[in-house]
């Protein structure tokens, strides 16, 4: 079996959390026989304790016209798919809270190749668990798309990486996850990407071997230079989609506004107090948010 497909295999089915199970029961509720799976990624997936933060869960759809019939919400989760909605479940003690993602098994693998907007082959590059599949042949889909993100992602760093970087898998991946840090709309710092590898070394390491990145050839001036090229693009990309996505979520997310108004302040300490009118309107309210957040340097 193809290595890099087997890694993503047994990435998808190792141990969860245990305590999903409110927000499973809810989303299976909420969208019956539409759910199709549920992926989860992000940092919860390493917390024994899931009611100290917001667990980021994939939900995998069977289509959108189903789900949503022929409103506007089809229509943004087919052009700048996911669309993102927020959940609570379980008894108020231990109350669970999620942000979570929607999109169709068939939409996720095309974005996880697409050469700008790298939201999915960054993200589900990195580790993520299957909590629920309809089928078994799930898993076996889901792989695939990863193995091909990987690959994908992998592809686009390699010519920014020298021969030591390449050798060492936590340096590789490193480097790969602070240069697409550079495509959000305020950068991590350069931390960051070190402790998120050094969570997982196992899984870092077994995928550099799969995609052979040691072995790679040396890239030649042009491809470095068509590389850097091809980044700088993402980067102004990245921050568009990121934008665009971050203000979709106004009209999805319970409570949108004051949402966006939280992300952006926990990225650049910048808040601007939203008004009532504004949470009342979130859609038509986000734009002029957002030009007030980006004159005092929320966005960079």
């Amino acid at each position: 079996m193809n290595p890099v497909r087997q890694t993503m295999l047994d990435d998808l089915a190792a141990a969860a959390p245990r305590g999903l199970e409110p927000l499973l029961d809810a989303l299976k509720m909420r969208y019956g026989d539409q759910l199709l799976g549920v992926l989860l990624y992000g940092s919860c997936r390493r917390q024994d304790q899931l009611g100290d933060g917001l667990v980021d869960l994939l939900v995998l759809v069977s289509g959108y016209r189903d789900l949503y019939g022929t409103g506007p919400s089809a229509l943004f989760n087919w052009l700048l798919p996911p669309n993102v909605y927020y959940l609570e479940a379980g008894p108020e003690q231990g109350r669970l809270r999620s942000k979570y993602a929607v999109i169709t098994p068939a939409q996720f693998c095309r974005r996880c190749r697409n050469p700008i907007d790298l939201y999915f082959w960054a993200r589900f590059s990195q580790p993520c668990r299957l909590v629920f599949a309809r089928s078994p042949g799930l898993a076996g889909e889901l792989a695939d798309a990863r193995a091909v993100a990987a690959r994908f992602f992998a592809r686009r760093v390699l010519p920014l990486a020298g021969p030591a970087t390449t050798a060492d898998s936590a340096a590789f991946w490193t480097l790969a996850l602070a240069t697409t840090y550079r495509c959000e709309l305020r950068p991590e710092p350069p931390q960051a990407a070190r402790r998120l590898i050094a969570a997982d070394p196992v899984y870092w390491s077994r995928l550099s071997s799969a995609l052979a990145i040691s072995s790679a050839p040396t890239s030649t001036g042009l491809h470095k230079a068509m590389a850097r090229g091809g980044w700088l693009a993402r980067r102004l990309s990245g921050k568009l989609f990121n934008l665009a996505r971050l203000f979709k979520a106004a009209g999805t997310f319970s409570n949108g506004i004051d949402y966006i108004v939280w992300k952006v302040e926990r990225h650049s300490g910048v808040r601007v107090e939203p008004s009532e009118r504004m949470r009342r309107y979130p859609r038509l309210a986000a734009w002029g948010l957002a030009w007030r957040m980006w004159r005092q340097g929320g966005f960079r």
